[in-house]
Order: structure tokens, then C-alpha cells, then sequence
């Protein structure tokens, strides 16, 4: 059955910009993924704001002014749909607010994208990640930290970025409470961040031991719920692939930039390379989930 997703957007195409200087103001809208395969493309009927999306362009970026931060660059998809403007939305975990724009770049394959490179999945400011020295916050953690992971041992950081967001509507966090999947402590993280479900219920709904499923589709209105506040500061943990640690004592994913090279073209994953360049000098299964993802339907079976 169709699922509906709300998500921020400027009104306009980096492909065919407007004037520098222009304002850009944050909207929000609805897209539909009609056939729910977790994919956003042009030929299941999906649609954008009631519009059949028609085009699919992964990897363009803008540059925007934004009061108080300055000069920003923000890689995204663009979607054209039949009789509407394009639009554009970040695909690299920005949280968009009103800016001015200043310069774009756009690719020239349409695609698809999967519903998962939209929102950013991380760990917030006291989660505790473990590693060879013990628990450690995850705001304390820095590269080349050793780090441990459910398959290959300690492992370095390449990455700790940071963001401050308001803590509302898509960016709202996640609270799961102590004991809801097993872990120690209550544990707050963004919606789209994948917990690791290992027990009778990935065999019997998925045929696998092990699953990831978003926090958001965990969600059960009593122990994980989504806990809006002001704001929240985010953390993305990135290693040289997609890895399971542990936080708040249960096993969940680190950082994956392969959601927004997933079904992309090679421009897309170029530009990846060149935000992350240490991934230029890793082996293709850095692009390749830990462990199957569970779509939204199939999440709703562990409720």
C-alpha cells in the first residue's frame, strides 16, 4: 500500500538556478512511495505534493548564505514532477533553514533514491559508545578512536561530526526507554538512525538472524516514542564501512554515506568521495549495509 512521507524542501532546480542572492525559504510537503518498496522514482507512480514525479536527479548540491552560519554547501536530490517547479531536499543529513542562495551544481543522469537517504541517522549528545577503554560519550569521542564493533572488533573513527538542530517535527529524536530493546540506559537517537533486531522476529518476518530497522518504525507510542523538544545535537560516527557498535549497551548502526550513493549515479558517488575523501581508498563493500534493512511495512511486523 502506498506510505506517506513529509519532508523539508526549497522550491526550486539547481539545474536551473536562480539569480544569486535570491531567497529560499524551507517548505515542507508530502511525496508518496505508491508501491511502499522504499524507493522514490519515476516509474511506480510516486508522487510529489499530488504530482507524478517524473525526474529523479541525486547528487545535486547547492550553495546557500544561511544568518548565522555563513556560506554552506548541501548535497540533495532535486525532483521534477508533472506540472509543478522542481524541488530540492538534502540527502546528506542538513537540516534546512531560510537562506540565500548563492551558486548550485547538478548532475545530468535521472535515477531513483531510496526513502532511507532522506533525514539524518545518528546518536545524540550522552550516548554512550563502547569501546576497548570502556564507555565512552559519544560528544568525547574523536578520529582514529578505537571503537568497538560487533564484526570486525576495534575499529578507528575516520569521522565525529557534530549538528544543532531544532529538535521538531522529522528531527525530532527518538526516546527509547530503558530496557525497551534491551538497553541499559533510555537512549535518544534521530529518527532515520537503524537499530540492530536480532531475535525470533527477523527469522520469522525476514528469513535472516539480524535485522536493522529505523527507530522511527520502532516506535510503539509507549516505550520508543518520538520525544520533540527544542533542539538536539546530533553525532554521525563514520568508519571505513558501514558498522554495528554498541550504545546504551545495544547494538546499532554507525554512520552509512552508501545511503546516498544506493541506486545513485557515478557523479553522486563522486561527490561523496569528495566530502568523505578518506573513503576514496576503501573497498566496495564500504557502499553495502551491515545487515539487511527492513522497509517500513516489513518494520511494522515487529510492533
Amino acid at each position: 500500500m502506498p506510505t506517506t512521507y513529509n519532508d523539508q524542501f526549497f522550491v526550486m532546480d539547481p539545474g536551473n538556478p536562480p539569480v544569486g542572492g535570491t531567497a529560499l525559504t524551507v517548505q515542507n510537503f508530502d511525496f508518496i512511495d505508491q508501491n511502499d518498496d522504499g524507493i522514490i522514482g519515476t516509474s511506480n507512480g510516486d508522487t510529489f505534493n499530488g504530482l507524478t514525479i517524473t525526474r529523479v536527479w541525486v547528487g545535486d548540491t547547492i550553495t546557500v548564505n544561511i544568518p548565522g552560519q555563513g556560506i554552506v554547501t548541501i548535497t540533495g536530490v532535486t525532483f521534477y514532477v508533472s506540472g509543478g517547479p522542481a524541488v530540492f531536499t538534502p540527502t546528506d543529513g542538513t537540516v534546512l533553514e531560510d537562506a540565500t542562495f548563492i551558486s548550485s551544481t547538478f548532475v545530468n543522469s535521472s535515477t531513483q533514491i531510496p526513502v532511507g537517504s532522506f533525514g539524518p541517522p545518528c546518536f545524540t549528545r550522552g550516548t554512550l559508545i563502547a569501546t576497548p577503554d570502556g564507555d565512552v560519550a559519544v560528544e568525547d569521542l574523536c578520529p582514529g578512536d578505537m571503537v568497538l564493533t560487533l564484526d570486525h572488533g576495534p575499529q578507528p573513527l575516520l569521522l565525529v561530526s557534530r549538528n544543532v538542530f531544532p529538535a521538531t517535527g522529522r528531527n525530532a529524536p527518538v526516546q527509547i526507554q530503558k530496557g525497551a530493546l534491551g538497553n541499559d540506559t533510555d537512549l535518544l537517537v534521530s529518527q532515520q538512525h537503524r537499530m540492530l533486531i536480532g531475535d525470533w522476529r527477523a527469522q520469522m518476518y525476514f528469513g535472516v538472524e539480524q535485522v536493522l530497522v529505523a527507530a522511527k518504525h520502532l516506535c510503539n507510542g509507549d516505550t520508543i516514542a518520538i520525544a520533540p523538544r527544542d533542539e538536539i545535537e546530533y553525532f554521525h560516527l563514520l568508519f571505513d564501512r558501514h558498522q554495528i557498535v554498541w550504545a546504551a549497551g545495544i547494538p546499532s548502526e554507525s554512520y552509512f554515506p552508501g545511503h546516498a550513493a544506493n541506486q545513485a549515479d557515478q557523479e553522486t558517488r563522486a561527490e561523496i568521495d569528495r566530502l568523505f575523501p578518506d573513503l576514496g581508498k576503501i573497498a566496495a563493500d564500504a557502499w553495502v549495509t551491515a545487515r539487511p534493512v527492513a522497509r517500513q511495512f516489513e518494520a511494522s511486523l515487529l510492533n
